[in-house]
Parts: structure tokens; sequence; C-alpha cells
């Protein structure tokens, strides 16, 4: 974009050419505020659920006064000439179809209609949409990339689909760093004076991560578990609500997967940041995989909070080892409750399946 922009940029101050943008993305404002940052000016459109229907990006069009495509993925000469000419009407401009954006009415299309690929990868964005909001539903999250998965089984050439799981996926799969711009772009906003365009949904550390070759890198350094003989109380109330969501590989032949754990309170808990962090740790046979990536999440400043917190790692399997069905683990946190004003350190035992 920022190169068709430079080229263009004086045949829009000129009045001989209008540009318009449509991404694909899941969050439009994060292109927004890629825009904003390389000071490109022109509307932008959002188009998450891919009514137009393309199978890979970027697409350049050069659409005369008629709505009729002239030219795709146009050369420095193709755009010279499409300035230079005078269209005469012909053929029909292109019309878009409507689809339904809703998740009860996508459900009964995937349900009437279970091989239709686009239906489920709309299916997936409904659900991604709605995790991302105040209505947000425990299983949404885990229900997208489910329908995601699905649509490119049924499809595998839709580039547009296989990104938005390897958006989520093990660093093996991904192509490049999805969003690791951002931090610079808000940094480079501010020193000039601007707010950077707001964010509706923070990216999380899968879409930062960096692509890795190969499944022989070093494990990333884990701290120690802290109640190896499990001891520690069991969290008996589930004061802290643990949703679990796997992304696999679209790879054939990469069997690495990303789990994403997230970690919300009940609305009478608040974890005690003084005390100290939440943790995972795996426990049980870990001799056929390597684990990389496993953080805690940053601390916030205050002492007391409530917000839902996320943790991530990566599992791929070791040379001639194939991943197990389902892995065990612990998770270990500070958190007081509201109803008696009593602060505990808790487990939370967790099993995952990867298959």
């Amino acid at each position: 974009m920022p190169g068709w922009h430079a080229k263009t940029k004086q045949h829009v101050a000129n009045g001989e050419l209008t540009i318009a943008g449509i991404v694909q993305e899941q969050h439009s404002d994060r292109a927004a505020l890629y825009m904003q940052w390389q000071k490109m000016d022109w509307p932008l459109l959002a188009d998450p659920f891919n009514d137009l229907a393309v199978t890979a990006v970027p697409i350049t069009l050069l659409i005369d006064g008629h709505g009729i495509i002239r030219y795709k993925n146009p050369s420095d000469q193709d755009l010279e000439t499409f300035l230079a000419t005078e269209y005469e009407k012909k053929g029909q401009a292109q019309k878009i179809a409507s689809h339904p954006r809703d998740i009860d009415s996508l459900l009964k299309a995937v349900k009437e209609s279970p091989k239709d690929a686009a239906a489920h990868f709309r299916l997936g964005v409904a659900y991604r949409k709605r995790y991302d909001s105040d209505q947000r539903k425990s299983i949404d999250f885990a229900s997208a990339i489910d329908a995601w998965e699905t649509a490119l089984r049924l499809n595998p050439n839709q580039y547009i689909w296989r990104r938005r799981i390897q958006q989520y996926g093990p660093r093996l799969d991904k192509p490049y760093s999805f969003y690791d711009w951002i931090q610079q772009a808000r940094e480079d906003l501010t020193a000039r004076g601007e707010t950077p365009h707001p964010l509706t949904s923070e990216p999380t550390g899968a879409e930062f991560a960096r692509p890795v070759k190969g499944d022989q890198k070093a494990p990333s350094p884990t701290a120690p578990n802290p109640d190896p003989q499990n001891k520690i109380i069991l969290d008996t109330q589930a004061s802290i609500k643990v949703q679990t969501v796997v992304v696999r590989s679209t790879k054939s032949g990469a069997p690495a997967v990303r789990v994403h754990l997230s970690f919300k309170p009940q609305a009478s808990v608040t974890w005690t940041n003084d005390a100290g962090n939440i943790s995972f740790h795996l426990s049980g046979d870990t001799s056929a995989f390597t684990v990389h990536d496993l953080r805690s999440p940053k601390l916030p400043k205050e002492t007391s909070t409530n917000e839902e917190r996320s943790i991530e790692f990566e599992i791929r399997p070791k040379h001639g080892q194939v991943l197990p069905e389902k892995i065990n683990g612990a998770a270990f946190y500070y958190i007081c409750t509201s109803s008696d004003g009593v602060c505990h350190y808790l487990r939370q035992n967790i099993t995952i399946t990867l298959k």
C-alpha cells in the first residue's frame, strides 16, 4: 500500500484518480492505525467476512467511472494508460452478494450446507467478532478457530482463511509477524503529536510472534513448578474460569500447536498483584515434545485488579516423536475474594486436548 500511495499521490491531488482500500482483516482498526502511521488518507473499507470472495491479497484494481475493472495488479505503464483512456460503458459492474453475518443465521447455513466452506469461514468471523465485544461468550474464540479450520479443510487453497488461522497459530506456521509494527507505529505517531488510532482488541503474543524454521530451537526458559508434590490447595470453587483454545498448524508435516489459555476471575474475585503473578506449568511425561514461548502475562501497576489474563505457549514434537492427544498442567495464582476478604494462593489443574 505505501508504494502505490506514493505513485498515485499526485494524481489524486490533480483530481485524476480516487483511491479507496478494502481490507479482509478481522480487526480493521489495526489497518486504520497502519494507514494513520503511513500518512495514507484515503477511505478504507472493511470486508472481514470476505464478501468479495478474494482468495489472496494484496490486489490492486483500476476501476473506471462506470464501475468496470480495467486492470488487475497493474504495472506503472498500465496506470498511465488507464489515466489517459476515455472508457465506454461495456459490460456490467460487479455486484457484491449479501450474506448473513449473525451467528444464528450462519449456524443455520452451515447446518443446511455443511460443505459450504465460505459459510464456515463467515461463522468463524462472527464468533471472533463477538469474542472481541462486551457480549463475549466463553466458547467464542475456540468456536471461531473450529469454524476456520473446517473452512480451510473444505477449501485448502484459500489464502485469506489460512492466514486467519496462522494469525493465532504456532511460529513454525507463520509467514511473518502479523503485528510487530504496532508498537513502532504508536511511538512514531506520538512523537508526531498525534493520538494513535485506538484498537478494540489488542494483539496477543501469537500475533506479535515472529516465524521460526525447524523445530530444534531451544525452548524458552520457564520457572520451576512451585508445587511438584501437589500440596497447594485446589481452587474447588472455580474462582478463576479457564478457557482453552488450541490452534493447530495449517501446514502438513508441521504438527506444532499454539495453546491459548485465558483466565477470568469471577465478579467477586480479584488478582492480588503485589503477592505475585499467575503462572502455568506442565506436569506428567513431557519427553516427546518441547515447550516454547511460555511466559506469564505482564502485571498491572495496581495492587488489585479483576481483568482477564492470558498465557500462550507452543508445543512442538521432538524429532521422530508425535504429540500426545492430551497434556496436563496446572495454573497457580494469588487471589482475594470480596465475600470473605480472604486472600489465597491456589492451584487449578488443566487438561489440554491437542488433537
